[in-house]
C-alpha cells in the first residue's frame, strides 16, 4: 500500500504533466515591464544668435565669395547651461569645403563653378546634457541657415566688358538697350554711354575691329582704376574695371573719312547686393584717333561727338569718335 506522501508527489507530477501536454510549453509566470526610462531635466535649447560670412579683402561685400576664395564664418551662440565652446557646432554646405572646429570656421568656395550662383550655408548646433553629477545622456539641437553669393568676379565682369565691345563693334546691331543690356542704366556714365552708341550708329560705320582679351582688376568700394599712364588725374572708378585691347575702324557716313582708333578700352563695373549681380557702368577710351583719309589725328570735326575733355586726343567710351 503506497503511503499518502508518495500518492502526492505522483498527483503533482500528474497534474505538471496535463499542463506541458495541453499548452505545448512550460508555464512561465508573468513579468512586469522594465521602468520607463528617466525623464530628461529641464534645459534649454542653444540659442544661434547670427552667422557672419566676411571675406577678407579690402571693401568686400558681405555674403559675397568668389571661386577658390576662402572666407572666415563666423558663428555667435549662447546657451543658459552649456558654454558656447563646450557646445558642439557641426557646419555643412551645398558647395565648398569648411576647415576648423567650433564658432570659427574657414569657407573655401569650389575651384570653379557654373555662377552666378547660391550657397545655403547650414549650422547644426548640439548641446549634450544630463541629470547633475552624471555623465551627459540626453542631447538636444538647433539649426540655421545662411545664403551666399557665388560668384567668379574676373570672369563674369571681364565677360560681359567683352561682349559689350564686340556688340558695338557690329554695327549691323542697331538695338541699343540690348547693346546695353549688361548695363546699370541707373548709373549716369551708363545713360552717358548709350546716347554715344546711338550716336555711332547714326554717324559711322564700323568695317574693321578687333577685340582682345580683359584684364580685370578688382579694387571695390568704389575704387579708382588708374586709366591713363601719361594723365594720372584720369581715373575710373567701380568696383570692377577691365582694360581691353581694342582697335576699330570706321567709315564716316557725312563725308566718307575713314577713321581708325587703337589702344585699350576701359570697362567699369559695380557688384549690386540686393540683384546678387556685377552690372557695367562706364565705358572710356583713351587711345589714339587717326583721321586716314586726312591723315590727320581726329581733329575738331569729330570732337562735338566726343563729350571728354580729360585727355587731348582721347575718346570717352569704346571705339571710334562718337
Amino acid at each position: 500500500m503506497l503511503s499518502r506522501r508518495f500518492a502526492a508527489a505522483v498527483g503533482v507530477a500528474l497534474a505538471g504533466a496535463l499542463v506541458i501536454s495541453c499548452s505545448g510549453s512550460p508555464y512561465v509566470p508573468p513579468t512586469q515591464p522594465p521602468p520607463p526610462p528617466p525623464e530628461p531635466p529641464a534645459n534649454n535649447l542653444p540659442v544661434i544668435d547670427s552667422v557672419t560670412f566676411q571675406g577678407t579683402r579690402p571693401k568686400e561685400p558681405v555674403d559675397f565669395a568668389d571661386v577658390g576664395e576662402a572666407v572666415p564664418v563666423v558663428a555667435k551662440v549662447h546657451d543658459d547651461e552649456t558654454p558656447a565652446d563646450q557646445l558642439d557646432y557641426q557646419w555643412s554646405a551645398t558647395a565648398g569645403t569648411f576647415s576648423g572646429t567650433g564658432a570659427s570656421v574657414t569657407w573655401t568656395a569650389p575651384a570653379s563653378a557654373q555662377t552666378p550662383a547660391d550657397v545655403t550655408i547650414t549650422l547644426k548646433v548640439v548641446e549634450k546634457y544630463g541629470f547633475p553629477g552624471q555623465p551627459p545622456a540626453f542631447s538636444h539641437d538647433v539649426s540655421t541657415t545662411k545664403t551666399i553669393s557665388l560668384h567668379d568676379s574676373v570672369g563674369e565682369v571681364g565677360g560681359m566688358a567683352r561682349q559689350f565691345l564686340l556688340d558695338f563693334s557690329d554695327s549691323s546691331i542697331t538695338d541699343v538697350p540690348y547693346i546695353m543690356r549688361n548695363f546699370d542704366m541707373t548709373c549716369s556714365q551708363a545713360q552717358d554711354e548709350a546716347q554715344q552708341v546711338a550716336d555711332n550708329r547714326r554717324n559711322r560705320r564700323i568695317v574693321k575691329s578687333s577685340i582682345g582679351t580683359p584684364t580685370v582688376t578688382i579694387p571695390f568700394g568704389n575704387g579708382f582704376c588708374p586709366i591713363n599712364q601719361d594723365d594720372p588725374s584720369r581715373v575710373q572708378r567701380g568696383d570692377a574695371c577691365t582694360r581691353t585691347p581694342s582697335h576699330w575702324e570706321s567709315t564716316e557716313f557725312s563725308n566718307g573719312d575713314y577713321v581708325v582708333a587703337n589702344g585699350a578700352d576701359w570697362v567699369s563695373a559695380y557688384y549690386k547686393p540686393a540683384l546678387k549681380l556685377w552690372k557695367l557702368c562706364d565705358s572710356q577710351f583713351p587711345g589714339t584717333c587717326f583721321n586716314a583719309t586726312k591723315g590727320l589725328p581726329c581733329g575738331a570735326s569729330l570732337q562735338s561727338l566726343v563729350p571728354d575733355s580729360h585727355t587731348r586726343g582721347a575718346v570717352r567710351g569704346p571705339g571710334p569718335p562718337r
